[in-house]
């Protein structure tokens, strides 16, 4: 292949590619940042949460799903918060990190076949700061009676989220050692907070909630736009002179 040469019989370097952050130029939080007219932090966190149903009756089930995350997550090298509770064939999980952290959990678990009607609940993208600092695992066994009709599944996700944040704000203000002793220990106020197996399984099998699938085809897949004056453009004159 033949190299052109300039005038100093060097070789002609190829011409720089500019990269996306040279064309697009600095966001408008870079520019404030560097005035320092923001304190705002670039990370954010995503606040999520999931359900999902497993094998009732399986030992090994808890083992199973601890692995997973412990497996998965470090594999991302995602430092990882929330809480991981599981019942007898439920699992609740709020779990805090970035948003295209989440994503890629949520990719894993569609190729963790153990567990099933993994449904999303909740994702409440844009906080600055966690609620609590590290993943903690919790095996539950609270069984009371549903809290909701089946009709009444999405309203009783909304407020099983609600109440999972209560608990991990709570959670998040004590040192560590303290927040295991109140999971192995909880109390009265805590264990209200807590889903109990029933509630999880409905909102699991809740035809209205996000699937898995779904959210990934959402969130993962590229965003295809097609405007209404594309079709049409370009307007020919309504009146020729």
């Amino acid at each position: 292949m033949a190299t052109t040469l300039d005038d100093d019989a060097s070789p002609l370097s190829p011409p720089d590619v500019a990269d996306e952050d040279d064309i697009l130029g600095p966001s408008l939080l870079d520019v404030m940042q560097n005035l320092n007219l923001s304190s705002l932090k670039a990370t954010f966190y995503t606040r999520s949460c999931f359900v999902a149903t497993f094998p009732a009756g399986d030992a090994d089930g808890p083992k199973q799903i601890q692995d997973f995350f412990a497996r998965t997550l470090e594999k991302m090298h995602c430092d990882a918060s929330g809480l991981v509770l599981m019942l007898e064939g439920a699992l609740c999980v709020l779990i805090e990190s970035t948003a295209d952290q989440f994503t890629n959990l949520c990719l894993a678990l569609r190729d963790f076949q153990y567990l099933r009607n993994v449904k999303i609940v909740a994702t409440c993208d844009d906080n600055s700061s966690r609620l609590i600092q590290s993943l903690y695992f919790k095996k539950l066994s609270i069984s009371k009676p549903a809290d909701a009709a089946e009709n009444d599944a999405p309203q009783a996700s909304a407020t099983m989220f609600f109440n999972l944040v209560t608990l991990a704000r709570r959670l998040g203000t004590q040192p560590p050692a303290n927040i295991k002793k109140a999971l192995g220990a909880p109390s009265n106020s805590d264990q209200v907070l807590f889903p109990s197996m029933e509630l999880v399984q409905l909102v699991a099998n809740c035809d209205e909630l996000m699937t898995l699938v779904e959210y990934l085809e959402i969130y993962n897949e590229p965003i295809t736009v097609e405007l209404e004056s594309e079709r049409v453009w370009p307007i020919h004159p309504l009146i020729s002179y």
